[in-house]
């Protein structure tokens, strides 16, 4: 049998011809012709090598970008200290961090589109990312450092192509992989947690971003070294489909409110616990304008990589959800569970009671952040604008993320559960929009 793969103007169609050779009794030549789809090509290649080293690969952007969105939550307390900074000043660094992942998301989907999603745009991020987080190390006043932040942000949303797993994947393996790349996100989690409590208390925040871009620097030297048209994404054919994503990523501010709501509560004391001890009943004040700084303790970092483990601990549960009840209806339950835990924080609780709330809640934030990224990446759009329309999606969520440090390090001063109700009603109205997505991909062929 001779096979020749011939790709299409637009990579929509494979066609296989097959020659089979003469029977036994001599017949003439019969030459068959037959035609698949790319997705029929990905399930006939079937799963091995090539998948493992690409999930490992992009596995690793995921823990370079993770490291670099938690490090606001380690470092916001030492900024503050330094600079003498107000809550909303200390809000607007993670605001301007996904200011610029929002802008530049769009214009990365649009690159990976029409250049090429490994050496053009993911390369051409961590490059970027690293080189900007370097400089923020070395900001010598609180507007070159958000300044800086901003450009990082730039970076990150090149490094973040969660496409390019999808695309690869057969469809009987993505609820089963896609989910377990959570594990990556937690371990860079966990890796700028340590980092803060190991380098913080001797040589301060700024050894601390320093240290944190190892990881970069690392796969940057590993590297070896149709086009999208945002109309597609509000034709006809996609336009609820991507109103009701972005609203829906928009609404993954419910994500970054838990980290940064956890990091506020622990690091002003406001939260209502039962068996505080003494360093805990001090409460985070300005006095005439001035800081009065309470830095992390140990116990602190221990909730907060406690909390970490809660992103992975649930993946088996993960994908039994996507396997059984698929995504829509994984997506509807998350967010109302969500919704309910993000409440049950200001109730009042030993600390032990509230790291295993602070638990949970990372646990049924991420999985929700997860299965929406899936959703979206797998067999919503197109070939041609899969990476615009995740683009365009993922710089929606970034609003969110502009919007969270606002209610979680300003408001949260003034009352918890003031602060906590808006994250808990964004995921009771996302929920509502899962549930009117007109699309159920699971089993769903490929664009």
């Amino acid at each position: 049998m001779k096979t020749e793969l011939v790709s299409a103007i637009h990579l929509q169609e494979v066609e296989l011809q097959v020659k089979p050779a003469d029977n036994q009794q001599g017949t003439k030549d019969n030459t068959s012709d037959q035609t698949y789809t790319v997705e029929e090509a990905v399930e006939a290649v079937g799963f091995g090598r090539f998948h493992i080293m690409l999930f490992v690969i992009m596995g690793s952007a995921t823990i370079v970008e993770a490291m670099e969105i938690m490090l606001l939550a380690v470092a916001s307390p030492e900024i503050r200290c330094e600079w003498h900074l107000e809550d909303w000043q200390v809000a607007l660094v993670s605001t301007m961090v996904f200011l610029g992942f929002m802008l530049c998301g769009v214009l990365s989907g649009y690159l990976s589109d029409t250049y090429g999603r490994w050496k053009q745009v993911v390369f051409g991020g961590f490059v970027w990312s690293t080189y900007f987080s370097l400089l923020t190390s070395f900001a010598p006043s609180y507007g070159w450092f958000i300044f800086l932040r901003s450009m990082v942000g730039c970076g990150v949303a090149a490094v973040s192509q969660f496409v390019l797993k999808t695309e690869f994947i057969p469809a009987k393996y993505r609820a089963y992989l896609l989910p377990l790349a959570t594990i990556f996100w937690m371990t860079g989690s966990m890796l700028i947690i340590l980092l803060g409590m190991l380098v913080v208390p001797t040589l301060g925040w700024r050894w601390m971003i320093r240290i944190s871009i190892t990881p970069s620097v690392i796969l940057i030297f590993l590297f070896r070294k149709e086009r999208g048209n945002w109309r597609i994404l509000l034709s006809s054919s996609f336009r609820r489909t991507s109103l009701l994503l972005w609203y829906s990523f928009v609404a993954s501010f419910s994500y970054y409110g838990s980290v940064l709501s956890s990091s506020e509560l622990l690091e002003k004391n406001l939260l209502c616990v039962t068996d505080a001890d003494q360093e805990h009943q001090v409460k985070h004040r300005h006095v005439d304008g001035l800081c009065y700084c309470i830095p992390f303790k140990p116990s602190d970092y221990q909730t907060l990589l406690i909390s970490s483990l809660g992103e992975v601990a649930v993946v088996p549960l993960n994908i039994c959800l996507l396997n059984v009840f698929g995504r829509k209806w994984s997506l509807t339950v998350l967010q109302l569970l969500a919704a309910i835990l993000f409440m049950m924080v200001n109730i009042c609780t030993t600390r032990f009671g509230f790291t295993v709330l602070l638990f949970l809640l990372r646990s049924l934030v991420s999985m929700n952040f997860n299965v929406v990224y899936i959703y979206t990446a797998e067999q919503v759009y197109p070939t041609v604008a899969r990476s615009l329309g995740m683009g365009f999606c993922t710089s929606f969520s970034r609003i969110g993320g502009m919007i969270a440090p606002f209610i979680a390090q300003v408001l949260m001063s003034q009352s918890v559960i003031l602060a906590l109700s808006p994250f808990a009603a964004a995921c009771v109205v996302c929920a509502l929009g899962n549930f009117l997505l007109p699309i159920e991909t699971k089993g769903r062929a490929l664009l």
